[in-house]
C-alpha cells in the first residue's frame, strides 16, 4: 500500500513537471516568434511631422497587404523643402517615401510607384475667382478668349510651366498665400486649383471675398505617384502590390471617397465646359488614364471642348 501511495505521488509530480515544461516551451516559442516578427518589421518614414491625412492613410493601407514582410510607418519629423526631402530619401537619410507629380526628372532620379494616387484629378483644375466676378467665364467657350485673363501661380510650380506652354497669361509670386490676396485685389483674374483641393483651400480663408467659378474646367494629363529611393525596389514593389490590391477590393475607392468625394460632387464637373491643355512635363511612359483613374472623366479627350 505504501508503495502504491509513493508511486501515485511520484506520478503527480511528474505530470505537473511536464505541464510546466510545456508552458515554458510555449512561452519561449511565442517570445521567439514575436521577436522574429519585430525583427522583420521594416521602418518606413515619410516627410514631416506625424499626421493623419489622405497620403499617410494610403501609405498605411498599401503597406498592410504584403505577406512575409511587415512595415511600420512613421513620421520622419523633417520639415524641409520638398526637393531636399527627395534628395534625403534617395540617400537613405531619414526619409523613405515621398509623393509628387510625375515628371521626367523625378522618374529619372527616383524610383516611382506607377499608380496614380490622386486618380488623375490633380490635372482637373477649377478656377478660384473674386466673388464679384463669379460669372466672368459664363460665356467663355474658347481657350483663345481665356488667354486674355491673368492666371495666378507660384513661380516654382509646374502648373505655371504648363499654363505658359499653352499660351495662357500667368502672374507669379514666391508665396502661395499671396495668390489669394492678389485674386481678391484684382491683380489676377483667376487662380486654377485642383478639384481635390480647391474647396478646402477656400474654406481655410473665409475672410476673403473669393468663390469658385461654376462654368469651366481646365484639364491636362498628369499623375501623382509615391516615390522611394532609386535603389529600393522592394519597397516600391510592396507599395504597388498593395495599391493594386486595395483598388481590387474596394478599399482604395473607400479611402479616396472619404477625403474627396464630397468636394468633387459639389463642383459638378460633368456640367462644366472642359478645356484640354498640353502637358510638356509629362513623361511619355506615364499612363494618365490607368484603371485607377477617376471614372467620371476616365476618357476626357473625347469630351473636351477646345474652340481655339
Amino acid at each position: 500500500m505504501v508503495v502504491l501511495v509513493l508511486l501515485a505521488v511520484v506520478f503527480d509530480l511528474l505530470t505537473n513537471l511536464a505541464k510546466q515544461i510545456v508552458v515554458i516551451s510555449c512561452c519561449i516559442g511565442w517570445s521567439a516568434a514575436s521577436h522574429a516578427a519585430n525583427a522583420s518589421s521594416q521602418l518606413v518614414r515619410y516627410a514631416g511631422d506625424a499626421r493623419v491625412d489622405y497620403y499617410v492613410e494610403l501609405m498605411q493601407l498599401a503597406l498592410s497587404y504584403p505577406k512575409g514582410q511587415g512595415y511600420q510607418l512613421a513620421a520622419s519629423g523633417l520639415n524641409i523643402p520638398k526637393q531636399r526631402a527627395f534628395d534625403l530619401m534617395n540617400a537613405h537619410q531619414g526619409i523613405d517615401i515621398m509623393f509628387g507629380s510625375a515628371s521626367k526628372e523625378r522618374l529619372a532620379n527616383y524610383r516611382a510607384v506607377p499608380f496614380s494616387i490622386l486618380r488623375g484629378l490633380n490635372g482637373y483644375r477649377v478656377a478660384l475667382v473674386a466673388a464679384d466676378k463669379q460669372h466672368q467665364f459664363k460665356s467663355l467657350h474658347s481657350l483663345q478668349r481665356l488667354e486674355t485673363y491673368r492666371a495666378g501661380q507660384l513661380a516654382s510650380w509646374s502648373d505655371r510651366t504648363i499654363l505658359e506652354a499653352n499660351q495662357l497669361m500667368v502672374e507669379t509670386t514666391d508665396q502661395a498665400d499671396n495668390l489669394f490676396l492678389m485674386l481678391e485685389k484684382g491683380r489676377i483674374d483667376y487662380f486654377p486649383l485642383a478639384v481635390v483641393e480647391a474647396r478646402q483651400e477656400l474654406e481655410k480663408r473665409p475672410q476673403l471675398h473669393l468663390t469658385i467659378d461654376p462654368y469651366i474646367l481646365l484639364y491636362y494629363p498628369t499623375a501623382t505617384y509615391f516615390y522611394v529611393a532609386k535603389d529600393n525596389p522592394a519597397l516600391a514593389d510592396a507599395l504597388l502590390d498593395g495599391l493594386k490590391q486595395a483598388l481590387a477590393d474596394g478599399r482604395f475607392d473607400t479611402l479616396f471617397a472619404k477625403y474627396f468625394a464630397k468636394d468633387i460632387e459639389a463642383l459638378q464637373l460633368e456640367q462644366r465646359r472642359v478645356f484640354r491643355l498640353h502637358n510638356p512635363l509629362l513623361p511619355p511612359e506615364v499612363d494618365a488614364d490607368g484603371p485607377e483613374t477617376w471614372p467620371l472623366l476616365s476618357n476626357p479627350v473625347s469630351d473636351l471642348t477646345d474652340e481655339r
